[in-house]
């Protein structure tokens, strides 16, 4: 077997519509309607499918890839009083040199945003 790629992840989330929000607008994804009728952000190569529980007893930690520098990264999440984690850090990973921020989501899932150097 030869896998290349991850076609989806799924995020649960408590409220459909302030998820929505949150994705489209600090991450700026396209909202799409996926085959299991679910809602969904279109990652180009992947997608990220919101799967609606009354409660988030277990979230999620998943990372991104994002092509902006850190800093400026950082001044978008403050204006979108977006929760951080951790401040930015740089770290080595896989043989690659990495900047990341953690932050949460509006349902506690943990997103670490990383600029690759």
């Amino acid at each position: 077997m030869n896998i290349r790629e991850i076609e989806y992840i799924t995020i649960p989330v408590s409220n459909l519509e302030v998820s929505l929000r949150f994705y489209h607008e600090v991450f700026d994804l396209q909202i799409v309607d996926l085959p299991n009728g679910d809602k969904g952000a279109d990652m180009h190569k992947m997608f990220l499918d919101f799967h609606e529980e009354d409660k988030v007893d277990t979230p999620i930690s998943f990372g991104l890839i994002a092509k902006d520098k850190m800093a400026d990264i950082k001044a978008h999440l403050i204006n979108y009083f977006v929760d951080i984690v951790n401040e930015p850090t740089e770290k080595t990973e896989v043989r690659r040199n990495v900047n990341s921020i953690t932050i949460l989501d509006p349902d506690k899932n943990r997103i670490e945003v990383n600029e690759f150097r």
